[in-house]
């Protein structure tokens, strides 16, 4: 069963590391107040615990601290993935709110009430993401301690 859950892990952060720099998001990104290059960052990291993923899966079974660091990352890539489903609502919301502006003549008047909150939302989400690549980065960090290896194998 802990295959499962940890091969399931490996998916999460696959499906987040996709997800985590879209098209969509740096156009957004552009008109608005959101770090990219925190969000890149965040991506480095990920990509960095990814390539240790298969050694740590192997010796979580003979060294619960490497099974204890899995379960506390998969937390951390949770709370990682609410976050962008988060941010791409709000992607999505700006979106439909300026095709619907598009069409009305007053949205002046619309936009200038509901620029206020954006800027809100975005030091909101700032930080946010500050927070979450700090703690992906002491993973990262502590990948090292552990003696995790980049590109182990599992066995067949």
């Amino acid at each position: 069963m802990a295959f499962v859950g940890e091969a399931f892990l490996s998916a999460s952060l696959e499906v987040l590391l996709d997800r985590i720099i879209p098209d969509e998001l740096l156009y957004f990104s552009r008109n608005k107040e959101l770090d990219t290059s925190l969000l890149k960052k965040l991506k480095i990291t990920l990509l960095s615990l990814q390539a240790v993923m298969n050694d740590a899966e192997e010796k979580q079974i003979t060294n619960p601290a490497v099974k204890q660091w899995l379960d506390e990352l998969r937390d951390a890539l949770y709370d990682a993935d609410d976050l962008l489903d988060e941010i791409n609502t709000e992607s999505l919301r700006c979106k439909l709110e300026a095709e619907s502006q598009i069409q009305q003549p007053f949205s002046d008047q619309v936009l200038n009430f509901l620029s206020s909150p954006f800027k809100s939302f975005f030091r909101v989400v700032n930080s946010e993401i500050q927070d979450v690549f700090q703690r992906l980065e002491q993973f990262s960090l502590q990948k090292d301690i552990l003696e995790l290896k980049q590109g182990v194998c599992g066995k067949v």
